[in-house]
């Protein structure tokens, strides 16, 4: 019994646990990062992107909003005088997706009192499901150059019918996640 709630446990974590936000990084790996102190938004306002749930001026504070928090709490700065060393642009998306189960199969064998007896289960049923998945991706661009020199992407499943508190939440999350990589590490 004790074993089987154990298993339960950690199905539920493998199968919840997948659905996180993933995040990756790209730069030029030639850029001193540690010289960057300011920065400045590329645009005062976001470029549309012609999709309804993602231009919207509430997202685009939200969004606009954890990246300034997140940056400043690595020490960061937002200029204002009009000399950042570089600038934060951002870009959104949200694309179907479709996932599907593996094909289920199981094996049983018992013993009864009298007799043994034994079955085989093969099941081709698999599950197929549509979910849409939004992506974030954070860029940042040297202010003298400007040369694309550090890139950001996160991704996570998304639902239109969510709570303000409960996308705020998800912005929050995802924007720290993916600016959890930057600066990105020196590799000797």
């Amino acid at each position: 019994m004790k074993k089987n709630i154990i298993m339960a446990i950690v199905f539920g974590w493998v199968v919840f646990g997948c659905s996180s936000i993933k995040v990756s990084q790209d730069y030029n790996q030639s850029m001193d990062f540690s010289s960057l102190k300011t920065y400045a938004w590329k645009y005062e306002e976001q470029k549309q992107t012609g999709d309804v749930q993602l231009d919207s001026p509430l997202l685009d504070d939200r969004i606009r909003s954890a990246i300034d928090r997140s940056l400043s709490a690595r020490g960061y700065r937002q200029d204002a005088e009009g000399n950042p060393d570089f600038y934060i642009e951002y870009h959104t998306t949200i694309q179907s997706r479709i996932e599907s189960d593996n094909t289920r199969s199981g094996l049983s064998v018992g013993v009864g009192r009298a007799t043994r007896y034994g079955s085989v289960a093969v099941s081709s049923d698999s599950g197929i499901r549509e979910y849409d998945e939004g992506m974030l991706v954070i860029d940042l661009i040297d202010a003298d150059s400007e040369v694309l020199i550090w890139r950001g992407v996160g991704s996570r499943r998304v639902t239109s019918q969510s709570k303000p508190e409960k996308i705020t939440k998800n912005v929050n999350e995802t924007v720290k996640k993916i600016l959890d990589q930057f600066p990105p590490e020196k590799k000797n």
